[in-house]
């Protein structure tokens, strides 16, 4: 947990530094155009993972010794996946884009990182095995040549296409590290498994539709507010996201963290199992609070020093959308618990009630508040999908009740002290 947490920190850190140096180095069109790129191969990026990302660790701990053989499976599908996107969103902006070769050449740039990205299913392995440090200097490594390549075209060239280069070229070194390294500890070859690719897909399929729509409603908004009012508005908004966004290291490394020990002892003691999960909601919830108040309280001052008088109209979209994020970390805990619990179902069907909800306030409130209307649509969407819903249907109140026990610290072992320091250096 320490390395996870240390890696995504100095990660944070420094991609915090580098969108503050891309949003004033670049005009606010351009801006806005790196980021509406990007959310639109986010679209495509939710389906090409196949949601192996979020059983490949169940998969781990049932059935260990073919590790290598689940890893493989799902490199080939997610490669083959990827492939077929990228050529035909270049056929789509060709030739239903007015031909606009800038856009296009973003796109694909960006779109290699579809493709590199199959082997994030090693960073899985990795951390299954407690080996969190390995990926954490691999990650930093990748990520440093990626800036460097990133610094290189704004300050020299100032071309958002070199950019979108240093984009997948971060994901391909990172790929290339941990296959290296995989396959010095580990035989591995490259076997596909019908069986192994059947089973994988059976589990995952509800985490594939729900990755499309946690997209939807995650990126629709950027998509709309360029359609409906232009980049200007992507801009500001982007900046309020990045912001909100910028407090993620924490809960993301938790999750991470305690994914392999909530799905061992899912399996090797109940009542861990879920004094895990009331652990992790409460630390989420009270750490998202403080941080929510702070921006809250701050916001002018922070959008002021860190991007200057161009970005003011992001201070309001800032204070609504640092609430929004908040939220949505439970989502990813509650995925967990489904996951555990082998109620995969239901994670499709809630991403799906988010969509619907997310873009009709989108419809109805961008027209009339612009870049707010958005912030308040994702607001309002995450506190639907992820919290109150939990209570409305019966077979997810389990869920909700051990939540709210995280939220009012109950039962979540403050008086075992020493338990956990052991826990946290292990």
């Amino acid at each position: 947990m320490s390395w996870i947490f240390l890696g995504n920190i100095f990660r944070a850190i420094f991609a915090f530094i580098l969108n503050i140096i891309t949003a004033r180095w670049l005009s606010i069109d351009d801006f806005g155009l790196v980021n509406y790129t990007t959310s639109t191969i986010a679209f495509f990026t939710s389906v090409s993972t196949l949601g192996m990302n979020g059983i490949i660790t169940k998969n781990f701990a049932e059935d260990e010794k073919n590790t290598s053989i689940y890893l493989s499976t799902g490199i080939i599908l997610r490669s083959f996946v990827a492939g077929i996107f990228i050529i035909g969103l270049q056929f789509f902006i060709r030739n239903f884009n007015n031909n606009e070769i800038k856009i296009s050449n973003i796109l694909f740039f960006q779109s290699l990182g579809m493709l590199f990205s199959a082997f994030d299913l090693f960073i899985f392995w990795f951390r299954y095995k407690y080996d969190a440090k390995f990926v954490v200097i691999v990650r930093f490594i990748g990520f440093g040549v990626s800036t460097i390549i990133k610094i290189i075209s704004l300050v020299f060239f100032k071309s958002v296409v070199l950019y979108s280069i240093g984009i997948s070229i971060e994901t391909m070194i990172i790929s290339l590290l941990l296959f290296i390294e995989y396959k010095r500890r580990c035989s591995f070859k490259f076997l596909f498994s019908k069986k192994k690719a059947k089973k994988m897909l059976k589990l995952s399929y509800p985490f594939i539709f729900s990755a499309v729509l946690v997209t939807i409603y995650g990126q629709t908004d950027k998509i709309m507010l360029k359609t409906m009012i232009g980049n200007t508005s992507v801009a500001n908004y982007s900046v309020a996201m990045t912001l909100a966004g910028a407090f993620s290291i924490i809960p993301v490394a938790l999750i991470e963290a305690f994914q392999p020990e909530i799905m061992r002892y899912k399996i090797l003691d109940i009542s861990i199992y879920k004094k895990r999960l009331r652990q992790l909601y409460a630390i989420t919830f009270w750490s998202s609070f403080v941080y929510c108040i702070f921006i809250t309280v701050f916001a002018r001052l922070i959008i002021l020093v860190l991007y200057g008088e161009r970005y003011m109209n992001a201070i309001p979209v800032l204070v609504l959308v640092v609430w929004y994020s908040a939220f949505s970390y439970f989502g990813g805990i509650n995925n967990l618990y489904l996951v555990a619990e082998n109620k995969t179902f239901w994670v499709q069907l809630l991403t799906f009630i988010g969509v619907i909800i997310n873009i009709s306030l989108n419809f109805y409130l961008i027209p009339k508040y612009s870049s707010e209307g958005a912030a308040l649509a994702s607001l309002l969407t995450q506190f639907i999908a992820n919290f109150l819903i939990l209570i409305i249907i019966p077979q997810l109140r389990e869920n909700f009740y051990i939540m709210i026990q995280g939220i009012l610290c109950k039962d979540i072992g403050l008086n075992e002290i020493s338990s956990i320091k052991k826990y946290l250096r292990r």
